[in-house]
């Protein structure tokens, strides 16, 4: 009996330990910049490559489910593309923001997935009716869209987004809910110019005020 109870209390000690350590290691890579943090996962520091695949997966996971809600998919697209990642870090070009070069790369991954997919069922019969399949769960909206429709509640903001074009809704999430830049949006969704990201975006936050001006009517 005493033999079971130190070995749960070693357990319980190790387990601890491992805990501290990885605070430990969350804090160092917290005060280190992107670039920094990159360039040590490029050197081959396991420890980076945790920092990196906890702080990002969440987000990266969310997004995936609004895209495609397949949640196999999803996991698969994100497990494929943290082991390539890994297996080719020496090889990866420097990078100066890393949740939008992760999201880049995702995006990209679970898209050819679905058209993969697409070619061996008739639930989804192009490219362009998995977009279409893109509806936003808004799980916390940003800063800028709640100081705009303050007045509105959670549920009327998600309905309203789900009526933009799917182009217009992910251009939305990626900047107001995910946070990423006009840079980052362009280079994921294949716009040749920064300026075309901003015009979407602009002409969604137009949209959205004319559903809630009709709405209150």
């Amino acid at each position: 009996m005493k033999k079971t109870q130190n070995k749960s209390i070693e357990t319980s000690e190790a387990s601890a330990m491992l805990y501290m350590q990885h605070s430990k290691v969350l804090v160092v890579y917290t005060e280190k910049s992107d670039r920094e943090v990159w360039a040590s996962f490029k050197a081959g520091d396991e420890a980076a490559f945790n920092y990196i695949y906890r702080k990002h997966v969440a987000d990266l996971y969310n997004y995936g489910m609004q895209v495609c809600q397949r949640d196999d998919m999803v996991r698969d697209c994100l497990q494929k593309m943290f082991i390539d990642l890994r297996k080719n870090q020496s090889r990866l070009g420097d990078v100066q923001r890393i949740k939008g070069y992760l999201f880049t790369v995702f995006h990209r991954e679970l898209f050819k997935q679905i058209k993969k997919e697409n070619k061996h069922s008739k639930v989804l019969t192009s490219f362009g009716s998995a977009e279409n399949d893109f509806l936003v769960e808004t799980s916390h909206e940003s800063k800028l869209i709640m100081q705009e429709f303050a007045s509105e509640t959670k549920a009327e903001i998600t309905k309203a987004l789900n009526q933009l074009s799917p182009r217009q809704r992910q251009a939305i999430v990626m900047l107001y809910q995910e946070e990423l830049s006009y840079q980052e949006i362009a280079e994921i969704m294949d716009f040749n110019e920064v300026k075309t990201a901003r015009t979407l975006v602009y002409r969604a936050m137009e949209k959205l005020k004319e559903i809630f001006e009709v709405s209150r009517v």
